[in-house]
């Protein structure tokens, strides 16, 4: 195997040493805290910042990666360039970044390092060994076995959970310089072997853009766009907020909590048609916030939801079912107060109110203790009902007061009958 040259000779190959040079600064930069958070491969690509599949491949994630990648890069870069020249030798390096860095971004989350553009500059050496002279000690045994040794040892760490590796980036690096192996060793076949790399990187382009959400198979796509759709939402920022929620429900279309997060952002932005489809999309797939929020509409009837209270009811039991305080208190509350025979159930009101007042006994609210001293007041339990309307008022606001002292000058009237008939 062709020796490397020696350092001493660095300007003689300055692709070669100015990728190498980028790479250690960054990563170093990356080491110390320093924001280089736009050269990452992020939610961002699909927004247009296509350099970030290129930028990616400079930092890395510790020293023996680094380490590995740049002698590699080294060794095999400073012999195309050598051979091939400066231009054609940052072609090849765009080349071995921008294709694996979009197909791992399109079908997984997106990594970090020159392991791409290695794989890529060693499988182009490897075919150009086999079909040109030049090259014929560019690579030898002992070389190969340790390549593809270390595929397989990345693909078995990222199978096991022990390092996560960007393995679908090796083997579209593998494809993509078998190609331009063959091109350049070939001339005949040089045009459809050329197609077929054009093929690969531009199906790399879409998969990492618009056919993301439709290809990526991590699981954990969508999570970047939730995020920052919700700091959007908390800067009032409505419509960026719409943007990222979307896209995140593309990825993730039975993440509730995306749904719900989008339907309030259209809220906010006066669109209560898409609204409204939001909240039922987040409530049918078990958001109780949603749920919660649908048995108000349902039970108020602002436009566009006419009033249906069979279905306010029916939305409201599916957050209580989930233990959703809020719910739990307003379905206690209906079952203790409805006038409808079919609707009220005044034990179980009692249960519910019980259950709304104990998860929230850290902090205490007021409004539960109210109903559950109703809930106790028509299940004929006035005593326990005037010492909870009591804790309620102490710790009411001045606006629930007066409301909760006419509550409790009722239960203790209640109590002061069934006291004088009690002893009679």
């Amino acid at each position: 195997m062709r020796q490397p040259p020696k350092l001493s000779t660095a300007f003689h190959y300055p692709v070669v040493t100015g990728t190498a040079l980028i790479a250690i600064a960054v990563t170093l930069a990356w080491w110390a805290k320093i924001d280089i958070s736009p050269l990452f491969a992020s939610a961002m690509i699909r927004r247009g910042e296509l350099w970030r599949l290129i930028t990616c491949m400079f930092p890395h994630a510790g020293i023996l990666h680094l380490a590995f990648n740049i002698y590699w890069l080294w060794v095999f870069g400073t012999l195309l360039e050598e051979e091939f020249g400066h231009l054609k030798t940052a072609g090849f390096i765009l080349l071995f970044a921008f294709g694996p860095s979009a197909w791992e971004f399109a079908l997984g989350l997106g990594g970090v390092g020159l392991s791409g553009v290695g794989y890529g500059l060693f499988g182009l050496l490897w075919m150009l060994s086999r079909q040109d002279e030049r090259f014929r000690e560019a690579i030898d045994a002992r070389t190969v076995q340790l390549f593809i040794g270390w595929f397989l040892l990345c693909i078995v760490t990222t199978v096991t959970r022990i390092m996560p590796v960007g393995n679908v980036a090796h083997a579209i690096g593998a494809v993509l310089r078998i190609l331009a192996g063959l091109a350049f060793a070939k001339p005949n076949t040089r045009a459809p072997l050329t197609a077929g790399i054009s093929a690969i990187v531009l199906a790399g382009l879409w998969g990492s853009t618009l056919g993301r959400p439709r290809i990526n198979l991590s699981g954990q796509a969508g999570f970047e766009e939730g995020q920052w759709g919700y700091q959007e939402l908390a800067a009032n920022k409505n419509e960026e907020a719409i943007r990222w929620f979307r896209d995140a429900v593309r990825y993730q279309p039975r993440g509730s909590a995306y749904w719900y997060d989008l339907s309030l952002a259209y809220l906010r932005s006066e669109n209560k048609t898409e609204a409204l489809a939001a909240f039922r999309k987040s409530a049918e797939l078990g958001q109780p916030e949603a749920q919660y929020y649908l048995w108000e509409l349902y039970e108020h009837g602002p436009e566009p939801v006419p009033v249906d209270h069979v279905q306010a009811l029916y939305w409201l039991k599916k957050a209580a079912d989930q233990k959703y305080p809020d719910a739990l208190n307003d379905l206690a509350w209906t079952y203790a107060t409805s006038s409808d025979p079919s609707v009220r159930n005044t034990a179980a009101a009692l249960d519910l109110a019980r259950q709304a007042v104990e998860l929230g006994k850290d902090h205490p609210n007021p409004s539960h203790l109210d109903t559950l001293a109703e809930a106790l007041y028509v299940n004929g339990q006035y005593r326990d009902a005037v010492e909870t309307e009591q804790k309620a008022i102490a710790l009411a606001t001045d606006e629930k007061k007066n409301g909760f002292e006419k509550q409790l000058k009722q239960y203790q009237e209640a109590l002061s009958r069934n006291q004088r008939q009690g002893s009679r």
